[in-house]
């Protein structure tokens, strides 16, 4: 069914099993000091089981001294690592995966605190995104970082791994040479687009020069944005030509890589694709051999094998639909590809989470980061049971699929007409269409499984009591009460749960008490639909309890640019 997702596929020398890639995620397994751990191979082996072609890794630190972006973050900086990265690439190799390491240098937003006698570094003199101030890299500086690269990827090559993948977009080190906006220098290189590349263009000669021509290269770039125009970009990979194998394409500043509903929609679910097809169609003009990998919001298989039959891409880029189903792979060569837990976009993957600021979660798939241990985690299924499951909330019902695929003979009670609980609301939002994918997945997943469902049933005690069951599951879901208002008297008031679907009987002017996630996306539905809204908030911000990774900042943008 999907010829060309599952063909072969050329990166140099190297051939791939199929075009699919896992990119690049900071899972956040490994220990503080970035060894990895038993559960990160873990992780990683999960994916090459679940039939991905070619795995990137998390970001992999070349400068130990002043390029550490973060804690945790795996390090081939030194000797003594290149034992982790065997271990890496003997886990993955026999499932037929192959496996690069990321190579990444965060320039002027590395983190100063851990060594503060050191100036960061950039193209020019500046403050970086989210960090200290850094100076303009001297040409020795310059040097350094390039022969750092080259002997992290020699050690890299050394390990057993297949490749590597330099990480040369948004605002970190490499890209800041690139984009005239972060680089003001007037030594060679500045200036000119050809001046502001040879940055990129030495790094990738030092990696040749280090292991030989035949170790597979792979290039992350931002295509546009950051003042580097499309033309810059053309240009940029003709230089490339016969020292990269393979362009990763992402976008600009505000980057549709990491996407929520607001950046990708239904109409446009990959931002970056038509950046993607005018690099592929540059190259191919001038009968170039560099291969394009396109990425961000791409899941849906069918769309997947289009772009590649269209020749809009060469390669399949995805890193989110790996987290939240990691048997991708295995479902769509059965023709499975409705199976496909979808990403809802919560970015949860991406940011600090909970007491461990520094672990990746994932709100559809419960496994991840726990596969090494789910054998003893889990006990063999013994006799089977029949269970009930109260509430058909996204709780109840993923429960029923659970105890479903583990044999049990299962209902499922919802007291309404409907399944989805909450998630309800997803249908009527435009923005929202991702927790919508999500509800009707497993709605669909819910009958597949031969589940009895019986709705407009409210279950009582004296009801399930002649059924005989083994075990009842109660998964019914908050109920909300209105808080007291200093309002006055005949004022009309409801609870977010319940604009949804009455949106007409309001009037045009509504107050949104509350700017949590709830409240301001309520408000931004309700203007919309063409209501003159005010959201008020206690906090400094709207959305404070949203994720800060990229989603605050996307939903702000699309919030500022709404009507009313």
């Amino acid at each position: 069914m999907y010829e060309k997702l599952f063909s072969p596929g050329a990166i140099g020398t190297l051939t791939i099993p199929n075009r699919i890639v896992m990119t690049a995620a900071s899972a956040s397994l490994s220990q503080p000091d970035g060894t990895m751990t038993e559960d990160m191979l873990a992780y990683y082996e999960a994916r090459a089981k679940g039939g991905v072609g070619l795995i990137i890794t998390e970001m992999v630190c070349v400068d130990e001294a002043r390029g550490v972006l973060f804690p945790r973050e795996l390090n081939a900086a030194r000797e003594d690592k290149i034992p982790a990265f065997r271990a890496l690439a003997e886990r993955v190799h026999p499932y037929g995966t192959k496996i690069f390491a990321q190579l990444f240098h965060p320039g002027a937003n590395a983190d100063p605190k851990l060594n503060p006698h050191l100036p960061l570094v950039s193209a020019s003199d500046g403050r970086g995104k989210k960090r200290g101030t850094a100076q303009a890299a001297t040409r020795e500086d310059i040097q350094e970082i390039v022969q750092k690269f080259g002997q992290a990827a020699r050690r890299i090559k050394e390990s057993g791994m297949d490749g590597v993948e330099v990480h040369a977009a948004h605002h970190y080190f490499l890209r800041s040479f690139l984009s005239p906006v972060t680089n003001h220098r007037t030594d060679e290189y500045g200036g000119s687009a050809k001046n502001r590349a040879r940055l990129m263009i030495e790094v990738m000669d030092a990696m040749k020069q280090t292991f030989g021509r035949d170790f597979p290269l792979e290039m992350l770039i931002s295509v546009d944005g950051l003042g580097v125009n499309r033309g810059d970009t053309f240009e940029l990979a003709k230089l490339l030509e016969g020292k990269v194998d393979i362009l990763h394409v992402r976008h600009g500043d505000k980057d549709p890589q990491h996407p929520i509903g607001f950046t990708s929609s239904r109409a446009v679910p990959c931002p970056n694709l038509d950046a993607a097809a005018a690099l592929k169609e540059s190259i191919m003009s001038r009968g170039g051999s560099i291969k394009v990998g396109v990425s961000a919001g791409l899941q849906n298989p069918d769309f997947n094998e289009k772009i590649l039959r269209e020749h809009k891409a060469d390669i399949i880029c995805m890193s989110r639909a790996w987290i939240c189903d990691s048997d991708y792979g295995k479902k769509i060569y059965a023709g499975r590809g409705e199976d496909v837990t979808p990403c809802i976009r919560c970015n949860k993957c991406h940011v600090p989470n909970d007491s461990d600021k520094f672990r990746s979660f994932c709100s559809v798939n419960p496994k991840i980061g726990m596969e090494f241990k789910l054998d003893q985690m889990i006990a063999p299924v013994g006799e089977k049971k029949k269970v009930a499951i109260i509430g058909g909330g996204p709780a109840g019902m993923k429960c029923a699929i659970t105890c479903a695929e583990r044999g049990h003979d299962v209902t499922l009670y919802e007291k309404s007409s409907q399944l989805g609980g909450q998630l309800f609301h997803a249908d009527y939002a435009s923005f929202k269409w991702p927790l919508a994918d999500f509800n009707h997945w497993l709605i669909r997943q819910v009958y597949q499984h031969g589940i009895k469902v019986c709705l407009n049933t409210e279950a009582t005690k004296e009801m399930l009591a002649p059924e005989g069951y083994d075990d009842v599951v109660v998964a019914i879901g908050p109920r909300f009460k209105s808080p007291r208002l200093p309002i006055e008297e005949g004022t009309k008031t409801m609870l977010c749960v319940d604009v949804y679907g009455h949106e007409a009987e309001l009037p045009h002017e509504i107050v949104v008490i509350g700017g949590s996630e709830t409240g301001t996306e309520t408000g931004m539905h309700l203007a919309e639909k063409g209501h003159h809204v005010t959201v008020m908030t206690r906090q400094g911000m709207l959305a404070q309890d949203a994720p800060h990774a990229h989603f605050v900042v996307m939903m702000m943008d699309a919030y500022e640019h709404l009507k009313g």
